[in-house]
């Protein structure tokens, strides 16, 4: 039994031992033919950084939002726009509509943003009554092509976080100047001549601008005075002085970028009227609380885009506001753009 125990603790002992001398001897590098073909550990990535790019939503027509972040592009839009009520002035009752083709682009120089847009449009004006009388059957509808108003802007931005979310706070101005080239000329049933224009305003938007990112989702922020110049204009070839309207502006928009070519926005806007005309003539320019809901989508396809977007404003305030803006109180926008 002793005998058969040992063989029992040998026998094993024995089988091991060449498995122990080749861990006892040094192994011999490998020639680079006899490597095995083993594919390298892939280099460790870079987490995602935020969606600093393509998060302002298409701006529709006006007051756009004033952005910190946006890429160099050149665009082409095309924009619809209605007015249900032209009394906010009180020479001409009815409604109308635009269609409006801009050119326009961006410049993003680091910190630096800068933007310019040129429109043209056609306006179709369908008239109830002008001075308590109503146009002649051929006069209720006309249409006009005009150069609109040029508008222009930039701002500044400086960056306050990066990872994971990125700040940025910055300064900016938007201008809008009065290029505006229409003039309407009706004959009234009774015979007499009739003709008019509408005020025209140059634009002073100076607003603090907020943008932060993270991941997908971006907000903007931007809060500011708009200043509306009056450009007077005439009525029965005679002078009539506007009234300034001062608003206090504000723009909350939410963008989400779920892939690298989709984008999708909403935003709110507010403009609240500051100051109070005293003029008897210019009551419904009083009071003003405008508010409009701009959502958009943005399709990337290579380096281009097409954005979609609407808006619409609900209520009285918003239908006198879009006069005095010539945007209208509901908007539809397809923009080409071209990426730099």
């Amino acid at each position: 039994m002793r005998a058969f125990c040992l063989l029992a603790w040998i026998l094993p002992l024995a089988g091991a031992a060449p498995a122990f001398a080749q861990e006892d001897e040094p192994e011999e590098p490998l020639s680079p033919a006899d490597e095995p073909d083993v594919p390298p550990l892939a280099a460790a990535q870079p987490a995602p950084g935020p969606a600093a790019k393509s998060a302002i939503p298409p701006g529709v027509d006006y007051p756009p939002v004033q952005s910190l972040r946006g890429e160099s592009t050149l665009y082409l839009d095309y924009t619809y726009e209605i007015s249900n009520d032209l009394s906010t002035f009180y020479w001409v009752k009815g409604h109308a509509a635009g269609y409006r083709v801009a050119l326009g682009g961006n410049l993003h120089l680091g910190g630096l943003q800068l933007n310019a847009e040129l429109p043209v449009q056609l306006t179709q004006l369908f008239i109830d009554s002008l001075g308590n009388q109503a146009p002649t059957a051929a006069d209720r509808e006309k249409s006009s092509y005009s150069l609109a108003d040029v508008i222009a802007g930039g701002s500044y931005a400086w960056e306050l976080a990066h990872d994971p979310i990125a700040v940025f706070v910055g300064l900016g101005m938007r201008v809008r100047l009065p290029t505006h080239t229409m003039s309407y000329r009706f004959t009234l049933i009774d015979g007499s001549p009739y003709s008019f224009g509408f005020p025209y305003y140059f634009h002073l938007a100076p607003a603090g601008l907020f943008f932060a990112a993270w991941g997908p989702v971006s907000l903007t922020i931007n809060q500011g005075l708009l200043a509306m110049l009056a450009q007077n204009t005439t009525l029965l070839n005679l002078p009539v002085n506007i009234p300034n309207v001062f608003f206090w502006e504000s723009h909350y928009a939410v963008a989400l970028r779920p892939v690298h070519w989709l984008g999708l926005s909403f935003e709110l806007i507010s403009c609240i009227q500051l100051s109070h005309i005293y003029d008897q003539n210019f009551q419904s320019l009083n009071r003003l609380k405008a508010f409009y809901l701009d959502p958009g989508v943005s399709l990337d396809i290579g380096s281009y885009r097409i954005s979609l977007a609407g808006r619409f404003g609900p209520g009285k305030d918003t239908e006198r506001f879009g006069v005095i803006t010539f945007s209208g109180s509901q908007a539809l926008l397809a923009r080409l753009s071209y990426l730099f």
